[in-house]
């Protein structure tokens, strides 16, 4: 038995822990938090990792349990808490739920843990997890010291981070949702009424097609193939304006696109209507999270019940959003009711926008259009439903043959749901390859991918085994001269992203750190490519952009065996472990030419059987939208 232990969260803990305990050699201190082993290990204090009390298969049933969780609208009665026949309680985005779930459950488990192995007297700790640790404790055999150290939690898309260019240096800040759901507004009012891109369906008679929160730098191609369309092409982006940058207002404006405000759709009276409704749902939603019986039941993992633990911030983020799901609701209505669309085309179905498009589409065709390079292997599969191929909407369009083989094999997908199309986003790509010069002066690109929390394996282990490898495999690139290191951070909003940079800089101020930039010419200026793969669920598409382009390609995989991806087995991308031997395999990648055209070569094939249609994707798309 363990007299005292001391759980600590964050840095700020120690503001509010007294020092005399922090440093108090009888106390056994388990942290949470890459940042506090850091400073602990600083001031030589003794104390263990919290996230190694899990393993692999600990971790992925939390996950296959937090995928149940966030379908827990479907457990309740749902007439009372419907508008137009859409319930108000499944508008809010799956895999913001899920990153807000995540770490909670990490938590939880972690900690029923804890108490197990160490059967303590005593836990010290601060107010959150004080809230965990009393989740577990069924009666007072454990006293809990709590030291208050209270923040507001915040959900994934509360604070949105702004990023822009002031000629080449970029710019960067954070706020929260609402500030810039108002700039975005008045942004898109003053563009709007310049350029006269608004699209009001009382105003056109014309048949369209619906594009929802596409990026329109990134598929550019696909509405230059719709320039002649004889309809409207309309853009719906509600969590990212479509005009954020010039780049972005000059294609809408060259290839003539619509830009949908969901305000437009409403008239005076329907303000009034959906005021009245606010005030009417808000009671409603009030009382059923005040039914502890159903969610202390329903939110339940290995016999503990959480619902306290999340009880408060669900509820204040559907009371915060209720105005925006209602607005949203009508207004969608409205919209169809007033207009000829012919198709949706959307790249997920489980964010707020798609979700209110996807519901009232009725007879309307809808098109999930594959958008990243994913491949699974057994252990894997299970993060598929991210992605949406188990269950989505209606048809939908992949980038070749190998994608369509796996969805019937892997899910009986009925083969004329899915549409061959090849990657539009990728056109670009292979028009821009460059041919490849031998030089002896060599360019590395790595690129890091960030760990995130939805895949539940992120922990202070692998933060310190991604510290290491990055700096091995700097370092160990610094020791030839004929090497300039550049790094492309993926623009995902991680806070790992921003522990990355600080990594980087800390090994050396002088190496560029790219977040904004764009992808295609990041690759062309590289002779090479190294990415970092921390998290195992995960393939990231910067490795099929490498081989596209036609670099040799490193993967530096966190696992414990190489996995039996296809671009693995077909030795498109050298794949190494990051605990095994990378110094040797990185000077093999990059000293051995004919090892690196050897990669090439097999990535191209790679390439040749997993995309269709190179180069005219775009055009293909547009072909089968303009026939619907």
């Amino acid at each position: 038995m363990t007299s005292n232990i001391v759980l600590i969260e964050n840095i700020s803990d120690f503001n509010s822990i007294p020092k005399q305990i922090i440093e108090n050699k009888k106390f056994k201190k388990f942290t949470f938090n890459f940042d506090v082993h850091e400073f602990l290990e600083t001031k030589n204090i003794e104390h263990e990792m919290a996230d190694n009390m899990l393993n692999e298969s600990e971790r992925f049933q939390i996950f296959d349990k937090i995928i149940l969780f966030r379908e827990w609208y479907s457990k309740i009665k749902s007439d009372d808490y419907k508008i137009e026949g859409m319930n108000l309680l499944k508008m809010l985005d799956s895999q913001e739920f899920s990153s807000f779930l995540t770490p909670k459950l990490i938590y939880l488990m972690t900690i029923k843990q804890i108490i197990e192995k160490e059967n303590p007297k005593k836990i010290i700790t601060t107010t959150s997890l004080s809230k965990v640790a009393r989740s577990i404790i069924k009666n007072d055999s454990i006293e809990i010291e709590v030291f208050k150290n209270e923040f507001k939690e915040l959900m994934f898309w509360d604070r949105i981070t702004i990023k822009f260019n002031v000629g080449k240096i970029p710019i960067k800040f954070n706020i929260s949702k609402n500030s810039y759901v108002k700039i975005k507004t008045l942004f898109e009012k003053f563009l709007g009424f310049i350029f006269n891109f608004w699209y009001y369906p009382k105003n056109s008679k014309k048949k369209s097609l619906v594009f929802l929160e596409f990026n329109p730098e990134l598929f550019a191609n696909i509405f230059k193939s719709l320039k002649n369309y004889d309809g409207d092409i309309i853009l719906v982006n509600q969590r990212r304006s479509a005009v954020w940058g010039r780049t972005s207002l000059g294609f809408i404006r060259k290839f003539n696109c619509k830009i949908l405000k969901i305000d437009n759709v409403k008239n005076k009276n329907e303000e009034e209507k959906i005021s009245l409704l606010v005030t009417e749902y808000s009671k409603k939603i009030e009382n059923l999270f005040n039914n502890h019986t159903f969610f202390e039941s329903f939110f339940t993992i290995n016999g503990i019940s959480f619902w306290e633990l999340i009880k408060e911030t669900l509820s204040q983020k559907y009371s915060q959003r209720l105005f925006l799901y209602i607005s949203m609701i009508q207004n969608v209505k409205n919209f169809y009711d007033n207009s000829d669309v012919r198709c949706i085309i959307h790249l997920n179905e489980i964010g707020e926008t798609e979700k209110s498009f996807l519901e009232f589409k009725k007879n309307i065709p809808s098109i999930l259009l594959e958008h990243g390079f994913t491949e699974r292997i057994e252990k894997t599969k299970r993060y598929d439903i991210l992605s949406d191929y188990p269950n989505f909407n209606d048809k939908i369009a992949v980038w070749g043959e190998f994608k369509k083989k796996y969805l019937i094999d892997e899910y009986g997908i009925d083969e004329k749901k899915i549409i061959v199309t090849g990657s539009p986003r990728h056109d670009n790509y292979f028009l821009s390859r460059k041919k490849k010069e031998h030089s002896d002066q060599i360019t590395l690109l790595i690129a890091p991918n960030p760990i995130s929390d939805v895949s539940g394996f992120s922990s202070t282990d692998i933060k310190l085994r991604f510290k290491k490898t990055i700096t091995e495999i700097i370092n160990t690139v610094q020791e030839s001269e004929n090497i300039k290191i550049i790094v492309k951070l993926h623009p995902i909003q991680l806070k790992h992203n921003h522990e990355i940079q600080l990594i980087i800089k800390e090994l050396d101020t002088t190496i560029p750190v790219l977040l904004w930039t764009s992808v295609i010419n990041t690759i062309n200026q590289a002779d090479a490519v190294i990415v970092i793969s921390p998290d195992i669920p995960s393939t990231t598409t910067m490795l099929l952009e490498s081989m596209i382009l036609g670099k040799p390609t490193m993967n530096v995989f966190f696992d414990n065996q190489l996995p039996k991806f296809n671009h693995v087995k077909k030795n498109a991308v050298f794949t190494v472990l990051d605990d095994n031997n990378l110094k040797n395999n990185l000077k093999k990648f990059l000293s051995d030419r004919k090892f690196q055209d050897e990669l090439v070569n097999n990535g191209d094939n790679f390439v040749m059987t997993t995309i269709s249609n190179h180069k005219n994707a775009s055009e293909k798309f547009a072909s089968i939208l303009k026939s619907i």
